[in-house]
């Protein structure tokens, strides 16, 4: 069994180069540093068709609209530790990163419905993290927005091992008048990583 830990980060903003691009490239570059192979997808640059609620799935695991949700599928089932980053839209996340949660009703029928034990107690378990940033200062300004991105991890076995949440970052760069934050993602991609292998692989480098 190969020891490297695979990192897949999810960017779920429209807007480039802005607060959460910036926090989630950070914590690639904290995975890489400690030994990850990382890999990223723009989701905004994705063709995702909105979940039908058809109930394809439930027949055999497979969502039946073909599109680019297609590809990220196999890419989400390959990753040891997944990091979704999404401004707050309207007490959730954005409407990219929403439609690929929704279409993830595919891995959840597998899960349970059709009780795939690649998906079950037994499978492969992998760890997921939510970074996330809103314009506001409100105390439940998140709450939404992680219930959500909680029970995605949860249809593909990725266990919720944390997240980042900024508040009153709204215009973009905003984050970097936060001296700590950087640092912080930093660090949480790194820590992703070492917890991982200290669990899975007793602490030894690919």
């Amino acid at each position: 069994m190969s020891n490297i830990v695979k990192v897949l980060g999810l960017f779920g903003s429209p807007r480039k180069g802005g607060n959460t691009d910036l926090l989630l490239a950070e914590a690639l570059k904290g995975a890489a540093a400690a030994g990850a192979t990382v890999e990223e997808i723009h989701l905004s640059d994705c063709k995702i068709t909105p979940c039908l609620g058809c109930l394809g799935c439930f027949k055999g695991g497979a969502c039946v609209i073909a599109d680019e949700m297609q590809g990220i599928y196999p890419r989400l089932l390959n990753a040891d530790i997944v990091i979704l980053a999404s401004p707050i839209f309207f007490y959730g996340v954005t409407g990219w990163a929403k439609a690929m949660v929704d279409r993830i009703q595919a891995l959840w029928a597998r899960k349970y419905v059709l009780h795939d034990p690649e998906l079950g107690k037994e499978g492969v378990k992998r760890r997921g993290f939510f970074i996330s940033v809103g314009g506001t200062k409100g105390q439940r300004m998140f709450e939404g927005a992680v219930l959500t991105v909680k029970y995605f991890f949860d249809a593909f076995n990725a266990d919720y091992a944390g997240e980042l949440l900024f508040r009153q970052v709204d215009a973009s760069g905003d984050i970097l008048k936060n001296p700590e934050a950087l640092p912080q993602a930093f660090a949480a991609g790194g820590k992703l990583v070492s917890d991982l292998r200290n669990t899975k692989f007793g602490g030894s480098h690919g």
